[in-house]
């Protein structure tokens, strides 16, 4: 360890201290009936929150609304200088579940913007439901691929083929001549995780330890995979030199629990979500060792994510918070920012313009822009959901826990870096400790 890496650690552990010190005296989390209040200073926003409160990301959506509340507390319960009404919404599963809610929202809520949408599945599915209406998406969980058309969909997390991506020439050292073998979900947002891998893998000269040198996918539907024996089984008898994998939620803790019941001992790397949040609390010493790559780890050592991880802790009894909390914080400052610059440009028309941000994309998804929208809006002080849009390619940095990052032009995802990590002991507490910085994506 590097002086530089034990003064980081020192600050780190005298963060949490702190954290926990100050307990007694945190506010909680935001509540609904915190932002309803009457207000001198506009109108009432209406934002639709849209999270698994059901089904097997439950996990996800609890620390997704948890992550919002904590940044309207801070906010003071205003977004742009406006007083703000959260309407809650289940996503479920996705799909059939999360076109309900999100149709309720838009249609009965008259919401301004939507937030939400933990898999890739769900942002696919809502995604033409916002198009006649002109009603933005800030995704703060999967991102597909599928997606060609952006307008209305900006993503605080991540496009899901970075993950795979960012790690896959490191692992590719690594191995050196080595083959890996990888396995994950039958899904869209599963194939986009680890095609993203696979693709970035190859091109730097990997190959995979599979069958026919292909990915192996595990069943999706009618309910994912929670039996792994017969691909343990099989990854055992190839002896590859590591295995790539990822799941998350549920699945990603049946994947690890099994892999070590089964003794299988080759070196296991992951998208990051297989050691975050729930997966984490869940295997605690079970998942000691893994190597994963994700945009965000709570041992970051950056003033945005001191005051974050201070905010978070003191609220919830010393626990560490993860990358679903960081992504619902940040779609809250972007639409803090993005609300009070339409509100300033609202008495002139607005378009809807590619954002700026990243000078060229790093991904190959293609994505076919919609013609610019003309906001006629009247006069000043008045907001729509189409003046909304309009704004958020003017949000410029967004000062993030993760580190700063700002929309790309073409995905309208966050131009951002990627974290080795490791998980690894921190006093009592199980982390994913950041090892090194392997690379920025965004598009």
């Amino acid at each position: 360890m590097t002086p530089n890496q034990t003064t980081g650690r020192s600050r780190w552990r005298l963060t949490i201290a702190t954290a926990v010190a100050v307990l007694l005296l945190a506010v909680s989390g935001c509540s609904g009936s915190s932002l309803g209040g009457s207000d001198t200073g506009g109108e009432e926003i209406r934002i639709g929150l849209i999270v698994p409160k059901s089904g097997p990301y439950k996990a996800i959506g609890d620390d997704q609304a948890a992550g919002w509340r904590l940044a309207l507390d801070k906010l003071g319960g205003r977004l742009g200088g406006r007083p703000v009404r959260v309407i809650e919404a289940d996503e479920g599963d996705g799909k059939a579940t999360a076109l309900a809610a999100a149709r309720k929202l838009i249609e009965q809520d008259k919401v301004l913007a939507l937030v939400g949408g933990a898999t890739a599945d769900t942002v696919q599915t809502l995604y033409p439901l916002l198009i006649e209406p002109n009603v933005p998406l800030i995704g703060i969980g999967g991102r597909p691929s599928t997606v060609e058309d952006a307008t209305y969909l900006w993503s605080t997390s991540w496009l899901s083929q970075e993950t795979g991506a960012s790690i896959a020439s490191y692992l590719r050292d690594k191995v050196g001549q080595g083959r890996v073998w990888v396995i994950g979900p039958d899904y869209i947002g599963g194939h986009d995780q680890i095609n993203g891998f696979v693709d970035a893998f190859r091109k730097a000269g990997g190959q995979l330890a599979n069958p026919g040198g292909k990915p192996t996918w595990t069943p999706w539907t009618p309910a994912p995979t929670s039996e792994f024996s017969p691909y343990l089984t099989q990854i055992m008898q190839a002896a590859p030199a590591a295995v790539y994998t990822f799941y998350a939620g549920a699945s990603a803790i049946e994947f690890v629990k099994q892999y070590r019941q089964y003794g299988v001992n080759i070196p296991l790397y992951a998208s990051g979500f297989l050691t975050e949040g729930a997966p984490l609390a869940a295997l605690g010493e079970q998942a000691k060792g893994i190597y994963t790559a994700l945009n965000y780890s709570t041992t970051l050592d950056n003033a945005a994510n001191r005051d974050f991880v201070r905010r978070y802790t003191a609220a919830n009894d010393g626990k560490l918070p993860n990358i679903y909390h960081v992504c619902a914080w940040d779609a809250a400052l972007v639409l803090d920012k993005a609300i009070a610059e339409a509100l300033a440009h609202s008495d002139t028309p607005a378009t809807t313009p590619a954002t700026t941000g990243s000078p060229e994309p790093s991904s190959s998804t293609t994505v076919s822009p919609a013609a610019p929208a003309t906001d006629t809006g009247g006069s000043s002080g008045e907001l729509t959901s189409r003046s909304l849009t309009a704004a958020l390619s003017r949000v410029g940095a967004i000062d993030s826990p993760r580190g700063a990052w700002q929309f790309g032009q073409t995905n309208h995802t966050p131009v951002q870096a990627y974290y080795l990590r490791e998980v690894a002991q921190d006093g009592q507490v199980w982390v994913n400790r950041t090892v090194q910085t392997l690379t920025t994506l965004g598009s």
